[in-house]
């Protein structure tokens, strides 16, 4: 750890831009549908210590369904609300003294109740205001590392660190830096692939757009994200079993993953459902590696109850995790391990990885409807992560491909999939 290093950055400028990106389709999660959502862009002009400059980009999806789901601002004004605080973030990371970005990160997520309340009356949940700092940080990450002309997971050691985990996140793993974890970059990434709760699984389904059956002849996927309403456990397994049904008949080793989006009141409910999965269907219960969030953020199940059904399937914190400080109560409340977001920002992203790892933890990296940049950064960070399900989850080309029609231009291989899998370039000085 030290405490200043040359490749500390001052931001001498930070612009902020908004997209609205609208859905082919509705994306329907938990009864909540999803039709449009904005993708904040941050760009920031930082110089290090060594007087070398460089421009960074950062990028997060402001998806107000998934990280603000309920208040009596409507929508609208909840996106508002949002893109002022992703502005608020990005002015308080001006002209403040040389650092790195995860002290930089450090600082401001600090302020999160604060700023966040100061934008509405209504209060801003603190995962929605990470949101907003996520876009700000990663265009710091890629300022930091492009001035010192390095792929930025190269740097995430004490020579470049002013923060070890130990002062992050637990003093435990004092000593210890994200970049202990990381890997040489995968080339080749597997993508998942999701199936909303009113997508259709055949030609001639009810329900819009192309069948799943129709998107694994095309693309050769072999991971499948299945969003369950979480509303009846058997009417969940049924779904559950269909999809496994139609999966399986392009492929033997289809591997399963199960989203109630909340949906489920608490673990009494998911074990139903696991139950009768597993006695209706006994070779998808055995294909569902991992279940992500099965109850509100904001309940605090019984840890025995929840333990006893990750005994059972992987069960992961999704939702409830908005603060590093949770990690250490991880495995105590039961749960088998994290999801890793992206659009949370590269600083909370490499913290609650390397804390998995170093625990044991179940640990995988999932992503809400990334396109163009927060594409782009999604896979690149999931390439240097040695993960329990080792795929991407690339949702856009399915709900909204226009969003990456940049980015295929730029980088054709990274938005076609071909067997099952995208191709990254090799890395550059940067995040991407």
């Amino acid at each position: 750890m030290t405490a200043t290093a040359d490749t500390d950055i001052t931001v001498r400028d930070a612009r902020v831009r908004f997209r609205e990106i609208a859905l082919d389709q509705p994306f329907m999660i938990s009864g909540r549908a999803i039709t449009w959502f904005t993708l904040a862009l941050v760009d920031v002009v930082a110089t290090n210590r060594r007087g070398e400059a460089a421009t960074g980009r950062g990028a997060s999806v402001l998806s107000v369904p998934w990280s603000w789901p309920t208040s009596r601002l409507d929508v609208r004004e909840r996106d508002a609300a949002l893109r002022r605080l992703t502005e608020r973030f990005a002015h308080a990371a001006l002209g403040a003294e040389p650092a790195d970005p995860v002290g930089t990160w450090l600082r401001l997520h600090g302020t999160v109740a604060d700023t966040g309340a100061a934008v509405e009356d209504a209060p801003i949940p603190r995962l929605a205001a990470l949101l907003c700092l996520g876009a700000v940080d990663n265009a710091l990450h890629d300022a930091w590392a492009r001035a010192a002309g390095r792929p930025a997971h190269t740097m995430y050691t004490s020579d470049h660190l002013a923060h070890d985990l130990g002062a992050c996140v637990d003093p435990t793993l004092a000593g210890r830096y994200p970049g202990e974890f990381l890997t040489a970059p995968r080339r080749r990434l597997p993508v998942q692939h999701v199936v909303g709760t009113s997508d259709p699984l055949r030609p001639g389904d009810a329900g819009g757009g192309r069948s799943l059956e129709e998107w694994l002849r095309r693309d050769g996927v072999r991971h499948v994200k299945i969003k369950v309403a979480g509303r009846d456990p058997d009417a969940d397994a049924r779904r559950i079993a269909d999809v496994h049904r139609v999966a399986s008949a392009r492929t033997a080793d289809v591997m399963l993953s199960v989203d109630p989006n909340e949906g489920y009141p608490g673990p009494a409910a998911l074990g139903a459902m696991l139950d009768a999965l597993a006695a209706t269907a006994p070779d998808a219960f055995q294909a569902v590696a991992f279940v992500e969030q099965p109850w509100p953020r904001d309940s605090s199940p019984d840890p025995a109850a929840v333990r006893e059904q990750s005994r059972r399937r992987p069960v992961l914190m999704d939702e409830s995790l908005h603060d590093p400080a949770q990690l250490r109560h991880v495995r105590s409340d039961g749960w088998s391990g994290v999801v890793v977001k992206a659009g949370k920002g590269q600083t909370p992203a490499l913290l609650t990885y390397a804390f998995a790892r170093a625990r044991g933890l179940f640990v995988t990296m999932q992503d809400l409807t990334a396109v163009d940049a927060a594409l782009a950064h999604s896979a690149r960070l999931a390439s240097v992560f040695d993960l329990s399900a080792p795929h991407l989850e690339y949702n856009s080309r399915q709900y909204a491909p226009t969003g990456n029609r940049d980015l295929a231009g730029r980088l054709p291989a990274l938005v076609t999939v071909d067997d099952g899998v995208i191709v990254l370039d090799e890395p550059t000085p940067g995040i991407y």
